[in-house]
């Protein structure tokens, strides 16, 4: 029951996220703010969860994984209200950059409170696994992540006709029920009385994975970024339009790289690093699938194929960096490897917002590039 709450913990943080992510742009632009101000809404949190992850890990494994989720929770609740509140206005009733104030405020809330969750989640699951079964408990994690992506958009496309603020809203409530079961049910396991600082040999292991999450990440950044703005200026939709169909996307990706994540890597139990490969070369052909579209359907079956490789990819950072690390520091890795990932969405969303100014397609470009670029890097790093 206590694994079942830890990733349902992981699970409503997503689905939350993702409700604000699939919303935040549309309704930014029909409030009166640019693609500019949009991601860096988006890239606030990311900075703060680049600078607060590896010290929510730390801290998960001195002090307990139960402590730190609890604490991403509580700060994800308030932030999920604060945007229900936000979502409620329209052009005119108050000043745009007071409103853009006031979302990059919710939004720094939840950077500052939420980086811990999913390193937590993370190493309660390297605390219950042993190290054949590490892929398994990765995967376990990951599909709670691709689940919550995918519940997110959902929810937004079910309830969007009621007004922007229902989904949120109703993220908001789910969150503060697993607060509850969280306070009811999840207990630390007994560890070790101090967990000692990551050392050089650890961290030399597990810097060619730090180094390629920044490089994936980038590229889904600047993606999540445009896409409802790509889907709104390619397809000439009105806004409610807009977020429907891009949230059917975001669902799309979240729904393929879930049964990868929960089904396919448990089957195939490939190593790290054949799953990056794998992702890498899924994702590259991928995103230029998207770049050619005629239609809508086959964008949308691109971006099935974009998650499914996302998902590979990303199963192989977490278990690599896993298996690379000590057992009394897989808070700190996960820290740490969040980090990275987080370092990523703070250029990623400024980088494919300025590039989307110039062509609509040039965020796919550079997903494209940064997947090859990632390759090279699984070469020259001799990642393990």
């Amino acid at each position: 029951m206590a694994t079942t709450v830890v990733l349902f913990a992981v699970f409503v943080m997503m689905m939350g996220n993702a409700t604000v992510l699939a919303t935040v742009g549309l309704v930014g632009r029909a409030i009166g703010l640019g693609e500019i101000e949009v991601g860096a809404i988006i890239a606030s949190s990311a900075l703060l969860f680049f600078l607060t992850s590896s010290w929510w890990g730390r801290l998960a494994d001195r002090r307990g994984r139960r402590l730190v989720i609890l604490s991403g929770l509580a700060g994800a609740a308030l932030s999920l209200l604060l945007f229900a509140g936000l979502f409620t206005l329209k052009k005119g009733e108050v000043d745009v950059f007071v409103a853009f104030a006031a979302l990059l405020g919710a939004r720094i809330l939840y950077g500052i409170l939420c980086g811990g969750v999913q390193p937590a989640g993370f190493a309660y699951m390297a605390d219950i696994t042993n190290a054949r079964d590490r892929l398994t408990g990765a995967a376990m994690v990951g599909a709670a992540v691709g689940l919550g992506s995918m519940a997110g958009p959902a929810l937004v496309a079910l309830l969007i006709g009621r007004g922007f603020a229902i989904p949120v809203l109703v993220a908001c409530v789910l969150t503060l029920l697993t607060i509850l079961a969280v306070v009811a049910i999840l207990q630390d396991r007994p560890r070790a009385p101090q967990a000692a600082a990551i050392g050089t040999s650890t961290l030399g292991k597990v810097t060619p994975y730090l180094a390629l999450a920044f490089v994936i990440h980038l590229a889904f950044a600047a993606l999540q970024a445009t896409n409802a703005f790509y889907v709104q200026d390619l397809f000439g939709l009105d806004t409610m339009a807009a977020v429907q169909r891009a949230s059917l996307i975001s669902m799309t990706f979240a729904a393929s790289s879930f049964a990868v994540q929960a089904f396919a890597i448990r089957a195939f139990k490939w190593p790290p690093v054949s799953m990056l490969w794998v992702g890498l070369v899924v994702c590259l052909l991928a995103s230029a699938a998207c770049l050619m579209a005629p239609g809508f359907g086959w964008l949308l079956a691109a971006f099935g194929f974009l998650g499914a490789g996302f998902a590979w990819a990303q199963s192989g950072l977490m278990a690599g960096a896993s298996l690379a690390s000590r057992g009394d520091s897989q808070g700190q890795v996960a820290g740490h490897l969040q980090a990275a990932m987080a370092a990523a969405w703070i250029v990623g969303p400024l980088i494919g917002a300025a590039i989307y100014e110039v062509s609509i397609g040039g965020p796919l470009v550079l997903a494209a590039g940064t997947m090859a670029l990632a390759m090279l890097g699984l070469i020259a790093l001799r990642v393990p």
